[in-house]
């Protein structure tokens, strides 16, 4: 019971939009669709491991988020005047993320690879199989979304959190998008060739080469040496002791 309410403890300022920490509900509809989709599609088309991964990791990061960066405090006491302020920081995801590229091009391409196109086929596909497919990957991806709409301009959340969830979420679905796109070439070779089959393939095929780059381009090499950045991701300061192990706090510094 001490754990489930140091859980919600954790989870509140990140569910929240202001320090007042009441539950936004969008954060709630999002999770209720997700909560939904498991429920029809499991496990039939889910996996469990996908459905622990999309609660644990999550619940991971909402304690780390607490107990080792206090819930971005140091930050947040910043006054309005510093350039790196919880404010200015929180204001936009990254330095460029909102340039007409990105906003224009780059995020609708990710919404319509990766959530649209896939939707569109999970409801509306006449082969089931290709449907199948599509959904563990739709699925995580759209848990991914509800964790980037709490973290992302989120003054609870420290920035290497915000930074965690994308990367962590990218690295997990790079499995769900090599098995969709093989069982995608499996059924356009071992079974009668169609639209629906062919669809599925070059639907797998779209993903895979998008959520690559911007796993391994796009987060590694343009969004994560920004977010490491001192004046931006500082961090109570800790130590680990052993036995038993548990992270200690020694000091924590403001900058004004």
């Amino acid at each position: 019971m001490a754990t489930l309410k140091n859980l919600i403890k954790s989870a509140l300022p990140l569910l929240s939009t202001s320090q007042v920490h009441a539950v936004s509900p969008t954060a709630t509809l999002q999770i209720i669709i997700a909560g939904i989709l498991a429920y029809h599609c499991y496990p039939s088309m889910l996996s469990l491991k996908d459905i622990l991964f999309v609660v644990l990791y999550p619940s991971y990061l909402m304690l780390a988020n607490h107990y080792r960066f206090d819930n971005n405090a140091i930050v947040r006491q910043r006054s309005e005047d510093n350039p790196h302020s919880v404010t200015k920081l929180k204001a936009k995801f990254f330095s460029g993320s909102d340039s007409p590229w990105f906003i224009q091009r780059y995020m609708p391409i990710a919404a319509t690879f990766g959530v649209i196109l896939p939707l569109f086929t999970f409801l509306f596909s006449s082969n089931k199989e290709v449907a199948t497919l599509a959904v563990p990957h739709l699925f995580v991806l759209w848990c991914q979304i509800i964790g980037e709409s709490t973290t992302m301009f989120n003054p609870n959340a420290h920035l290497f959190i915000t930074l965690l969830l994308p990367l962590g979420f990218s690295i997990y679905r790079m499995n769900l998008l090599v098995e969709w796109f093989l069982g995608s070439v499996s059924l356009v070779f071992e079974s009668s060739t169609s639209s629906g089959t062919v669809w599925g393939f070059v639907l797998s095929s779209l993903n895979l080469v998008f959520w690559t780059y911007n796993l391994f381009v796009m987060l590694l090499l343009r969004i994560t040496p920004e977010f490491l950045s001192d004046d931006k991701c500082e961090s109570p300061s800790y130590t680990v002791s052993i036995p038993p192990l548990f992270i200690q706090e020694t000091t924590k510094g403001i900058i004004e």
